[in-house]
């Protein structure tokens, strides 16, 4: 098993081990730092997640936007091309279970949005570096989205016990601008 295999189950039995109590309580600050950063109070179209297996739940940064007038995505995972497409959403409510049970907007929905559009990403992952890598499930769809989305700004949002030396990044793999704790703000270069 490779470093970056082994620290990824051993991450993902640690975020399992979360007390539902603390994740709520550090979810609910995580959220509140984010909606108060300057990124997030400045832009108008933010790429969000829904909340899988224990993640950062930022539903409550998402209802904020939505509630300041912000344009909310969230993605839809195409399992046979291995990519995201993104769909705009007025509402949590449309959201339906999709590819891996995550919830994610009906296509029927008919309003994708292009990539280039989205001017935030929340991301979420499994670990985070103090590099400003991320360790995510091992897909490479948010990788592959930063490659063809280089401007919009690329955010963490992660459990304090989520934050590593190292998550062993590659070549391929796309730095974030910034990550969010419940306790701290890292920031990183922006090409």
């Amino acid at each position: 098993m490779s470093n970056k295999e082994t620290l990824r189950k051993r991450q993902l039995e640690r975020r399992n081990q979360l007390a539902p109590e603390y994740m709520k309580e550090s979810s609910e600050r995580i959220c509140q730092r984010l909606i108060d950063h300057p990124v997030f109070q400045q832009s108008t179209m933010i790429g969000f997640y829904m909340p899988f297996r224990n993640e950062v739940d930022v539903q409550m940064a998402m209802e904020t936007a939505l509630q300041q007038g912000k344009r909310v995505a969230l993605p839809k995972v195409i399992r046979e091309t291995r990519r995201m497409s993104w769909y705009e959403v007025s509402s949590l409510q449309e959201c339906v279970a999709g590819a891996y049970g995550i919830f994610e907007p009906p296509a029927i929905l008919e309003r994708q949005v292009a990539d280039t559009r989205l001017e935030a990403v929340i991301v979420p992952g499994v670990a985070f570096d103090l590099a400003g890598y991320r360790l995510g499930y091992g897909g490479g769809y948010y990788d592959r989205l930063f490659e063809r989305q280089a401007k919009a700004w690329r955010i963490g949002v992660a459990f304090e016990e989520q934050i590593v030396p190292t998550v062993y990044p590659e070549p391929h793999d796309q730095p974030l601008h910034l990550l969010i704790s419940s306790g701290r703000e890292m920031s990183f270069a922006r090409a």
